[in-house]
């Protein structure tokens, strides 16, 4: 008697450099195997597969339909990219998947048929981090438009008689073609680490990270560099002033190391041009300043280390400068800037928009106090620090308007004018914003962030993790919002799990990020963790109704929304008319 075969969708994950990490690392490894695969187990199970047996670094998977497996790879990528958030880049744990549809034999543990065998070759043509599918299993969920593909041909896969026509599912975890080390001479990661001052002169701290925002907003603009974002430079303890852990821990080529001094009533600034991995020191140099002529010297004295880092930068990386330093045009708005990147309390953003406001008065025709105006309005508002949202929002718009009177190139009123349009339901013109901002600054972790935003409510959650992903990877430690951005994205593809490790991210918790939390608790069942969010919401807010939220989401697709009420009304929020906990 044959066998039965049945006409499945196939998985096979296998651990990239499983046998590297376990020789460094023998228990850390076999912890976070243990781990991954037990998300993995859940997520098929969530999906209506089977795992069928996992062996050390591989696992065996099936499901009924091409969509469940795609929803669970991505799924499994995106766990496997939050965890590894914390982690340095040699102890990170990957995954390659392969995935393919046909007959299959399922009997116990085992899974028999050349059609399982080509799911295991595929995973081996997949990059790390990648999703490597069949064409059949393309064709399959071709009709759900969230999902992109990238054709890599026809591929003779080891011992398989015929070439299969295969793609990568996109999840924007992947590392392409050794794109890791190509991208140290293609575009070098430059870290600016925060300047260092006496902790026992507040002043001169606060001058330091001013500066550090400065001259991080200055190289920004040099498209050949990798510079990372404002908030990852200001995240001190992240870094206690290490540059050889920085550099490790963020595989930056190049870091700028600062410091600032009184010396004999003068300040004195010494900058140093450092490479990595090897800690090298390029170039060194020092600056006095007097601190009453500090405002019309600051951007001169910027303008000089960018020319010079970037001239340093340029010979030892071999690039070619497209970029004219004398159109950086700075003024001493960048001392109210560094309190929004910073986004440490409300009281740094309520003290950024005063200082804007003042800006504004004695620098009425400069873009750049109108956008950082704009700017500090919409972080209050995506922060949940503002007393009168709606108030706020509109006040970043008029702000952002004016900026782009002033100066349409201004990447950052773009942006910020794009993600309230978001909220006037104005879809069309909020990407058109946010897709210029990001043309006019790529390096802009926030401007990638705030079309991650405008993704979300369109519906195009799986495209969202994308951007979000390149955003993360400018900005490691980036402010609350991005997570709360993650976790909306997370849930919007269902996966609830993921949802709930990115809310972790958060430090501290407010009710918007405590009512996902709980949606995402009562779909996985988990009903007293469901019910413990909820309550801590309505004690701060007694009078909130799933209706508040189904009026205020600025969703362009009313069904986009529905899961997210859905989630809501399962933990047991009020809805009007009917009785709650």
């Amino acid at each position: 008697m044959s066998p039965k075969r049945q006409q499945l969708v196939v998985m096979h994950c296998d651990i990239v450099e499983f046998s590297r990490l376990t020789s460094e690392d023998e228990d850390a490894t076999f912890h976070a195997v243990r781990e991954g695969f037990t998300r993995v187990a859940m997520l098929v199970s969530e999906h209506g597969g089977e795992v069928i047996n996992t062996a050390g670094d591989s696992l065996l998977a099936v499901f009924p339909t091409a969509l469940a497996a795609a929803h669970t790879a991505l799924g499994l990528q995106q766990y496997f990219a939050l965890a590894n958030r914390k982690l340095p880049e040699t102890k990170r744990l990957r995954a390659r998947i392969g995935i393919h549809q046909g007959a299959v034999v399922v009997e116990g543990d085992q899974a028999f048929g050349n059609d399982v065998n080509i799911a295991a070759r595929l995973q081996e043509a997949a990059p790390p981090a990648g999703i490597c599918i069949s064409k059949s299993v393309r064709d399959a969920i071709d009709e759900n438009m969230e999902f992109k593909f990238s054709s890599i041909g026809l591929r003779a896969l080891r011992h398989i008689a015929e070439p299969v026509s295969a793609f990568l599912l996109l999840s924007g975890h992947e590392v392409l073609m050794s794109d890791r080390e190509n991208a140290r001479e293609i575009r070098p990661r430059l870290l600016v680490l925060p300047f260092t001052a006496s902790i026992r002169d507040p002043a001169l701290v606060d001058l330091g990270e001013a500066l550090t925002v400065d001259l991080i907003g200055a190289l920004s603009r040099f498209r050949q560099l990798f510079v990372f974002a404002p908030h990852t430079a200001l995240s001190h303890k992240a870094y206690e002033h290490d540059q050889r852990f920085a550099g490790q821990q963020l595989n930056a080529r190049f870091v700028v190391d600062a410091a600032l001094r009184r010396h004999h009533g003068e300040l004195r600034l010494v900058i140093n041009l450092i490479e990595m991995p090897q800690g090298h020191y390029l170039w060194s140099e020092h600056y006095e300043l007097k601190e009453q002529t500090l405002a019309s010297t600051q951007d001169v004295i910027t303008r000089q280390i960018v020319t010079t880092l970037v001239g340093n930068i340029e010979h030892r990386a071999g690039l070619t400068p497209n970029f004219s330093p004398a159109s950086l045009d700075y003024d001493t708005i960048i001392r109210a800037r560094h309190l929004v990147y910073r986004m440490r309390t409300p009281a740094d953003i309520a003290q950024a928009r005063d200082l804007f406001e003042k800006l504004c008065e004695t620098h009425f025709t400069f873009a750049f106090a109108y956008s950082g105006l704009a700017l500090s309005h919409l972080v209050q508002f995506l922060m949940g620090w503002a007393s009168h949202p709606s108030e706020t929002l509109k006040q970043a718009a008029h702000a952002a308007q004016v900026a782009l009177e002033l100066d349409p190139s201004d990447s950052t009123a773009h942006a910020v004018f794009g993600v309230t349009q978001i909220w006037q339901r104005n879809h069309d013109r909020a990407m058109n914003h946010l897709n210029r901002a990001v043309e006019l600054n790529p390096n802009d972790a926030d401007v990638i962030a705030a079309r991650a935003l405008g993704l979300i409510f369109r519906g195009k959650p799986l495209s969202a993790c994308v951007e979000l992903e390149s955003a993360l990877e400018a900005n490691p430690f980036a402010p609350a919002w991005y997570f709360w951005c993650l976790a909306i994205s997370c849930y919007n593809s269902r996966q609830y799990r993921n949802t709930i490790d990115a809310l972790q991210c958060i430090a501290v918790l407010n009710r918007f990020h405590r009512r996902l939390l709980a949606a995402s608790y009562a779909q996985l069942g988990h009903t007293s963790k469901a019910a413990h969010e909820r309550d801590q919401v309505m004690a701060e807010v007694p009078a909130y109704s799933v209706k508040d939220t189904r009026d205020s989401q600025p969703y362009e697709h009313l069904a986009d929304l529905n899961p997210f009420i859905e989630g809501l009304v399962a933990a047991g929020f009020p809805v009007p008319g009917q009785n709650h906990p």
